[in-house]
């Protein structure tokens, strides 16, 4: 939507960070073709640039782990 009228888009991106280092991969984004690292390069990059498609299957990626872990801790939490 932007893009079209050559408006700048900052995005701040928030993807799973481990370590904060970079050194896990897990916070992994790609910009303008380029691999980047959200914890030390971002969190801010330029929002026409960055592949929203593999970002969206990244963020998914432990999605049934996440709603198992939470559920799990209701159970525990309302024994």
């Amino acid at each position: 939507m932007t893009r079209e009228f050559n408006v700048p888009t900052i995005v701040s991106l928030n993807p799973i960070m481990v370590d904060g280092t970079g050194m896990c991969g897990g916070c992994r984004v790609t910009v303008g073709g380029k691999t980047q690292f959200a914890c030390v390069d971002g969190p801010e990059f330029d929002g026409h640039r960055v592949d929203y498609d593999e970002l969206m299957l990244r963020l998914q990626a432990y999605c049934e782990e996440e709603k198992e872990c939470h559920e799990d801790f209701c159970n525990l939490r309302n024994a």
